[in-house]
């Protein structure tokens, strides 16, 4: 999985107009950039967030990242 595939991947956790793949979310949270949440299902970690950048901003809570 390579930077690319990361983005695609973490953009599908915070745009609701995405789906979400399950397998791509574990492999983030192998990597560290998500965390599984429960019933809320996977959402980045800071270390997401950040790889993110300004891609991610417009999803991101004031309590997140």
């Amino acid at each position: 999985m390579n930077d690319q595939h990361r983005l695609e991947a973490l953009l599908d956790l915070v745009d609701p107009e995405r789906t979400e793949d399950p397998d791509r979310s574990r492999r983030l949270a192998v990597f560290g950039l998500a965390r599984d949440s429960g019933r809320a299902g996977y959402r980045p970690t800071t270390a997401g967030w950040n790889l993110l950048g300004a891609r991610g901003a417009r999803f991101r809570a004031p309590n997140e990242g």
